[in-house]
């Protein structure tokens, strides 16, 4: 990167002081939820970058003069751009650390901590999906062990843009979680009309026990399948607002 122009602040580094190579990245912060049988729901927490770090050396007459106008950076901790080439952040000066060798040449490192990154998730965006993520979780738990399938809905929700309003994918997700009611209203109706007949009708006295047990079965789905979809509605209530 040497000869590359690097500002920082008001600051243009040159000659010397341009670092040979830049240091950045970082990692997306993941909350995962396992359910019964090993399911997963990934839980998007948003980015969480990095430190940008990046070393060089002062040279000449100016060299102390330019060492302390960055380490005023990292003592006041103002918000300053930083730029190379195509790249822009907002960023602190964390850390600042100098080996003076002589007044004509100090060599240096520096560590800055982004404040703001264009293209990250807002806080209204993660905060809704770690609501749905927690509401699908629980659905999806009291749905297993029943037929009530909500895999189409996982996927539609796990999609890039399902939580930013005006896409295709939240349209998706808004779809899905139709698609997905409309299949466990239809479970409710089928174990209601079930629990509904009169116990034991057509049913001989010896056959009672298996009778009951079919009984309770439909009761635990009935149940099941209302606890989704009050969490399934809520989901959609929340993509919806």
């Amino acid at each position: 990167m040497q000869g590359s122009p690097i500002q920082i602040g008001t600051i243009n580094l040159q000659n010397f002081e341009v670092p040979p190579s830049v240091r950045f990245g970082g990692r997306h912060r993941v909350a995962i939820h396992t359910l019964a049988g090993g399911t997963r729901i990934l839980e998007r927490l948003g980015p969480d970058d990095g430190e940008i770090q990046f070393r060089g050396s002062f040279s000449g007459p100016q060299a102390e003069a330019r060492m302390r106008a960055i380490n005023n950076l990292r003592l006041t901790g103002e918000v300053v751009w930083l730029t190379w080439e195509s790249f822009r952040y907002q960023v602190v000066v964390k850390s600042f650390v100098a080996d003076y060798y002589s007044p004509w040449w100090i060599s240096y490192r520096i560590g800055c901590l982004i404040a703001h990154q264009d293209g990250a998730a807002n806080l209204l965006t993660l905060a809704l999906s770690a609501l749905i993520s927690a509401d699908l979780a629980v659905a999806m738990t009291a749905a297993s062990g029943t037929s009530i399938q909500l895999g189409s809905l996982q996927a539609a929700l796990s999609a890039t843009n399902a939580f930013t309003a005006g896409t295709s994918d939240r349209s998706q997700a808004v779809a899905a979680v139709a698609s997905s009611r409309v299949s466990i209203n239809q479970q409710i109706s089928e174990q209601s009309v079930s629990l509904a007949a009169p116990f034991g009708t057509g049913t001989a006295v010896s056959s009672y026990g298996s009778a009951l047990q079919s009984t309770v079965a439909s009761a635990g789905v009935l149940a099941a399948a209302v606890n989704a979809s009050a969490y399934v509605g809520r989901i959609g209530s929340r993509l919806c607002a």
